[in-house]
């Protein structure tokens, strides 16, 4: 069973994982499963912005239209950092679950374009009832990654029905999807080049 968040200001951090690694005793790429270094959200707005992931990002959205669905996850777990949002991990599992962070990682995948991405973007950061902390396009392209504060009416659930709850309520008032593949607690966020990458202002400020 997954830890219940509890609302503490230290709780402001969460696992970096790098990149995924092969398997030889899958046969395949990876996940990383040990962790680098506990990171926080301003580190990983600073990442996006800069150019750490540029090349990667671009080749990966030049390389989509004629690449298959395995090849491009090959692709993003050997060539893109990742991190757990959901808190700090001694392992990359669930079991391996250390603190629950403030933030849940809500992903919109499947989307027509960028420039629907960028529209949701806008709409999920302005959001009265719901602080963002982080909000970016995915590295395809195709996807939005909206970096949630929880807010006090997710106290007390499990990870799994924060998620829930969070997509049920954007799907509500926005009629925007959720993944719901992405709702277990370990769940890496691969960080992209993203410029535009919204960053709450009081991340700033510290």
């Amino acid at each position: 069973m997954d830890m219940i968040y509890v609302n503490d200001k230290q709780h402001s951090g969460f696992t970096y994982f790098g990149k995924g690694y092969f398997s030889k005793k899958l046969g395949k790429w990876a996940p990383s499963t040990t962790p680098q270094q506990t990171v926080d959200v301003l580190w990983t707005y600073n990442y996006i912005i800069s150019v750490r992931a540029k090349c990667q990002t671009e080749e990966l959205r030049r390389i989509m239209p004629e690449a298959s669905d395995q090849e491009l996850r090959d692709f993003k777990l050997r060539e893109f950092d990742s991190v757990a949002g959901a808190g700090t991990f001694s392992y990359g599992s669930a079991q391996g679950l250390i603190t629950r962070s403030k933030y849940i990682v809500l992903d919109i995948d499947d989307l027509s374009s960028t420039e629907e991405a960028r529209e949701i973007q806008q709409t999920l950061i302005k959001d009265q009832n719901v602080e963002t902390a982080l909000c970016f396009v995915s590295p395809k392209g195709l996807g939005c990654k909206w970096w949630a504060e929880l807010p006090e009416w997710c106290m007390g659930l499990t990870f799994a029905e924060q998620y829930a709850a969070l997509s049920r309520y954007i799907g509500f008032e926005y009629g925007i999807q959720a993944d719901p593949a992405c709702s277990n607690v370990n769940r890496l966020c691969f960080l992209p080049h993203d410029e535009f990458c919204y960053i709450n202002p009081k991340y700033l400020q510290k």
